[in-house]
């Protein structure tokens, strides 16, 4: 299909599709996008991170997959995964995966609970949004995402693997959120990754609001995106 000059690969004989949700911006138009086009049943992957230090992801990707359920008829099932602190970059040594390519801890657990439930629910298709650097340059941003690394579609185990937005970025994606009229939806999600010495695991209740840093680099991505949507 094609959405705004970008074409997303799609089938409509698909009838298992999953796809990685965050709560962010990105991963949560992918399934606006995937849903507003599909009668398949949904698996949303989700992996709880840092939840010592903010423990408000996970209750944010649950509201962004309780919109999902409220507005679409699919059958939608959320799957959590864990990733051990200790094993979040940087602070973690790269291992030698089984494909025979170094990798930090973080991301091969990602890959092989991705690749378990593709295989345990039999997936046709698997849709992540990971998009482009902004062309600002902030303090930050990550190296992988300077330019478009991933081919946009592969065949991974008998899984069709996309990555539509990796020639995309975040302006790109907010202005999907305003010629939609999802911008409800995009309340919902959040991008920043700060964290705050007086909230934490001993303390944050289940959906309380949760102030942003403004300070971190996917707050200012998300902010360059609003500034130039339209430019």
């Amino acid at each position: 299909m094609k959405i705004d000059g970008l074409d997303i690969p799609f089938k409509k004989s698909w009838q298992k599709i999953g796809i990685s949700l965050s709560g962010g911006a990105d991963s949560a138009l992918l399934a606006y996008l995937i849903l507003s086009h599909s009668t398949a049943d949904v698996y949303f992957i989700t992996q709880v991170r840092m939840w010592k230090t903010r423990p408000w992801q996970r209750w944010i990707a649950k509201d962004v997959v309780s919109w999902f359920k409220e507005k679409f008829n699919n059958r939608i099932e959320h799957i959590e995964g864990f990733i051990p602190p200790e094993m979040e970059e940087p602070n973690t040594t790269y291992i030698t995966d089984e494909y025979g390519e170094k990798k930090s801890g973080n991301r091969i657990i990602l890959r092989a609970h991705n690749e378990y439930i593709a295989h345990l629910h039999n997936l046709d298709a698997w849709y992540a949004g990971v998009t482009l650097n902004p062309t600002e340059k902030f303090e930050g941003s990550l190296d992988d995402r300077e330019y478009a690394r991933l081919p946009v579609q592969t065949e991974h185990m008998g899984v069709t693997v996309c990555h539509p937005f990796t020639n995309v970025r975040k302006d790109w994606i907010i202005k999907q959120y305003m010629d939609n009229h999802i911008g409800e939806l995009l309340e919902i999600t959040r991008s920043c990754e700060g964290e705050f010495d007086d909230l934490d695991y001993t303390n944050y209740k289940p959906y309380q609001p949760v102030p942003t840093c403004g300070e971190c680099f996917w707050c200012k991505e998300r902010e360059w995106g609003v500034n130039n949507a339209y430019t």
